[in-house]
């Protein structure tokens, strides 16, 4: 019987038409951007903090900005839209009038790496068990 390798199924939260068209079904490249993601957002989310607590709007839209791209490459297509939204807005409001969106995007991005996470080492039993 002939072992046909089956295509990895992303967890539901993300945009799997999205993912499925920037991988191309490599796992592989996937769980490097994966891998990246969560190297990165800690240090990029780190910024956004900074710059909402010093109340300075310029850094903060440029940052959430930065972590947008980032939500964007692995599926959560629909955080990045928030982040737009939230980057949209720090040219017209004060931080004060952030705080319900800000503590959303907190929120939401809480949720995101903990998905990313699970399906990072999703992706890497699967690529070790397909290698």
């Amino acid at each position: 019987m002939q072992n046909i390798r089956t295509g990895f199924v992303f967890d539901e939260s993300l945009n799997a038409a999205f993912l499925a068209e920037l991988f191309e079904g490599d796992t592989i490249y996937a769980e490097t951007v994966f891998e990246d993601f969560l190297r990165d957002i800690p240090v990029y989310w780190e910024r956004v903090e900074t710059a909402y607590n010093n109340k300075n709007l310029p850094v903060l839209g440029t940052s959430v900005h930065t972590c947008k791209t980032l939500f964007g490459y692995v599926g959560f297509t629909d955080l990045q839209e928030l982040c737009q939204q939230f980057e949209n807005k720090c040219s017209v409001n004060t931080v004060e009038e952030l705080r319900l969106d800000y503590l959303l995007l907190i929120q939401r991005k809480e949720r995101a790496q903990h998905i990313i996470e699970k399906e990072y080492y999703r992706l890497r039993q699967f690529n070790g068990s397909n290698g």
